[in-house]
């Protein structure tokens, strides 16, 4: 198809009221894959516009018409359900330990909605064990909705659910990623520690009752910074407040070159020196500030 033909195929499409009743394929889209009348105009518009990866026969159309036409589907409605679960499928196939480590390490904002609009709700879809934390945020109306934290491996175990429920099967939930930085610090061990193996005998606690500090959601706590953060000038600019440095420096760990950007890892040797500063976040708020800005490419 050629440029000219491909934008007169999408004023086409655009202009779709002037040819038959948009209103009701618009209304039967956000009925039945869960979406706003702007989002429902634009996917029956790229739908139409872009090859078709599943052609619905007529013969198959013919078969499970009178059951679909109930369900509120029409022969278009349905090629783009089963394209989409076509898709649903193929990354639901099996992922490798180092995807899996990746989609743990990935968060999303999930939006509280439809079958979704409840903690438990998502609690049961996703298989947890429980929710941490709930966050509430406004759009350009002031509309206020709520939003929990999943990881990558909860969302892909949302959509399966979803996908596989005779009831919400056309549901589409709203995911946000969030990148942040990692902080998982254990509860039995000092890992992550810079520069020493938490699994060799001569760093393991001494017994079952001693609590590795900080702890996991321990205030205030101590951070070393290098680079961009300890500029006061980037710190100020995140956390609203003029920073209060203090010379620092650790060992275990050395400073290479990520791109253009430096990254802090275990020194093998040992005997490196890392100069830097020393901050005392006062706060979870201030804390996730700091972790949004490093993003999921770096860890606490």
């Amino acid at each position: 198809m050629s440029l000219v033909e491909e934008l007169e195929a999408m004023a086409n499409a655009v202009c779709l009221a002037e040819t038959e009743e948009i209103d009701n394929p618009i209304y039967r889209w956000q009925s039945l894959f869960g979406c706003s009348a702007p989002e429902a105009l634009d996917k029956i518009i790229i739908f139409r516009l872009s090859p078709r990866e599943l052609i619905i026969s007529d013969s198959h159309w013919e078969m499970v018409r009178d059951q679909k036409e109930q369900e509120g589907f029409d022969r278009e409605a349905y090629e783009y359900f089963c394209t989409i679960a076509a898709h649903k499928s193929h990354h639901s196939s099996a992922i490798t330990e180092e995807e899996k480590q990746r989609l743990q390490a990935t968060t999303f904002l999930l939006k509280l909605e439809g079958p979704l609009q409840s903690v438990d709700a998502v609690v049961q879809a996703a298989n947890m064990a429980a929710i941490q934390e709930t966050v509430m945020a406004s759009d350009s109306l002031g509309q206020s909705s709520s939003f929990c934290k999943v990881n990558g491996l909860e969302k892909m175990a949302i959509e399966t659910f979803l996908s596989e429920s005779n009831i919400h099967s056309v549901f589409r939930p709203t995911f946000i990623r969030i990148s942040v930085a990692r902080k998982e610090l254990s509860t039995n061990s000092i890992y992550p520690t810079l520069g020493v193996d938490s699994t060799m005998p001569q760093h393991r606690l001494s017994n079952d009752t001693d609590n590795p500090q900080p702890a996991q959601g321990e205030y205030p706590v101590w951070y070393f910074f290098y680079g961009t953060l300890a500029e006061s000038e980037t710190l100020a600019e995140l956390l609203g407040t003029e920073p209060i440095y203090h010379d620092a420096k650790i060992r275990g760990g050395v400073l290479e070159s990520w791109g253009n950007y430096k990254a802090l890892v275990n020194d093998p040797s040992e005997r490196n020196v890392v100069h830097g500063k020393a901050f005392l976040v006062a706060s979870e708020e201030d804390e996730e500030a700091l972790r949004l800005y490093e993003t999921e490419a770096y860890e606490i």
